[in-house]
């Protein structure tokens, strides 16, 4: 940091951040579970309540969120067997519970024999044209099916006699690129990290390097999670991921500093408090991981004497920083869940949807520079660089310190 008014300003910076809640992940998303047995079939609807709060738009103004859920799922939420609709046993029963989430349950009797059943699901897309919907099907005694509905796959068909979807190895390929995608746009977080990488060097080829070297950290930890042969403290991975971007940005910033020393002597003093205080509470991280994180940051910043090294060693930070984000995205796409019959095209459909939005993000970024630099704002290109890494070190500080103390 170039002056004290800066060093103010970042603090001043820091606390007007933790005013307001910052959440790195809000996906339009909501879950079913559907059951079916011969012609008995029960559903469950589960919606976070902010995206009900959407639905008086195209369903009109309702006393309560429950009551907006019945309705809405009532238009949209259909299922049929032989081309004929199933109809609906009773009334809607929908719930809003602590969790903030609104619950609907459902009961649908299909009277003809078919060897199919369509399920038609339209909820929630007129209100956001990226929202994901997810729903589990189990019919009779066969596994859990799991199928994916977006704007522009509203229907999923079923065989009734190998309760499997006829959704092609193809089509789910498809699918979980585009969640890849939705996600690493939706991750702010992760976001945040890959422009903390970009503030360490502007020239092409290092930059290539530290974002390869994150690909392959995250590409190893997601595959080894979502197979099932890791499986780390969610709580902690997302606290982590915190803890990576203010690193990298609280070295972008302090690099060219001359007591390298005592900027190294500040930070780790500041996580030595945050580890004592989080052990005392009870909160996300356990002591071997905090002993590991004070000692990695203290010679981390000691060890670095220029920017030239800096460059040198990134594309080694990010592969071992990707491999604490992997396992982010893992935590993800086991909540969303991987078919069985396509478990390995789904993770790599979702892989290579996180590399495209990487990529895309990167060349936003990049062409958004490029186009400043030929502009009179070049001249504050300085002051650009402080305030970029002041944002990304008070976010990191804010995920880190929130999610490792469980607040």
């Amino acid at each position: 940091m170039r002056n004290k008014s800066i060093h103010t300003f970042l603090v001043f910076f820091i606390f007007i951040l933790f005013s307001f809640p910052i959440n790195a992940h809000q996906l339009s998303r909501s879950f079913s579970k559907w059951e079916i047995n011969n012609k008995d079939v029960e559903v469950s609807f589960t919606v976070p309540a902010r995206q009900v709060t959407l639905l008086p738009a195209v369903e009109g103004p309702l006393s309560s969120l429950d009551t907006l859920l019945a309705r809405h799922l009532e238009k949209h939420l259909k299922i049929y067997n032989s081309n004929e609709e199933c109809n609906k046993i009773g009334e809607i029963q929908s719930s809003y519970d602590d969790n903030d989430y609104v619950r609907g349950q459902i009961k649908f009797t299909c009277e003809n024999n078919g060897d199919e059943i369509l399920i038609k699901n339209s909820s929630f897309f007129p209100v956001s044209i990226g929202h994901v919907h997810f729903a589990r099907i189990k019919i009779n005694d066969s596994d859990w099916q799991e199928s994916i509905f977006t704007s522009s796959r509203q229907e999923a068909t079923f065989s009734l006699l190998t309760g499997k979807s006829d959704q092609s190895k193809f089509e789910i390929f498809v699918d979980y690129i585009y969640l890849g995608f939705d996600h690493i746009l939706e991750g702010y977080d992760h976001l945040a990290f890959l422009l903390a990488i970009l503030l360490i060097t502007f020239q092409f080829r290092k930059m290539l390097l530290s974002i390869t070297g994150f690909t392959l950290g995250h590409s190893i930890t997601l595959a080894l999670a979502s197979l099932g042969y890791v499986q780390p403290s969610g709580e902690a991975i997302e606290a982590l991921i915190g803890f990576t971007i203010l690193l990298v940005a609280y070295e972008a910033l302090t690099i060219e500093e001359k007591n390298r020393y005592s900027f190294a002597s500040i930070l780790t003093l500041l996580i030595i408090i945050l580890a004592a205080v989080s052990l005392f509470i009870g909160g996300t991280i356990n002591m071997m991981t905090w002993i590991g994180l004070i000692i990695f940051t203290f010679f981390y910043n000691i060890l670095l004497e220029d920017r030239q090294q800096a460059e040198k060693l990134n594309p080694l930070i990010t592969i071992i920083f990707g491999l604490i984000h992997g396992f982010g995205f893992a935590g993800v796409l086991s909540e969303l869940g991987l078919p069985k019959d396509g478990l390995v095209v789904g993770l790599l459909g979702f892989n290579l949807g996180v590399e495209l939005g990487q990529i895309l993000v990167v060349l936003i970024a990049l062409t958004i520079l490029f186009l400043l630099g030929k502009t009179y704002l070049s001249r504050y290109k300085g002051f650009v660089y402080d305030l970029t890494g002041m944002l990304l070190i008070a976010l990191g500080v804010y995920w880190f310190v929130g999610r490792a103390l469980g607040i």
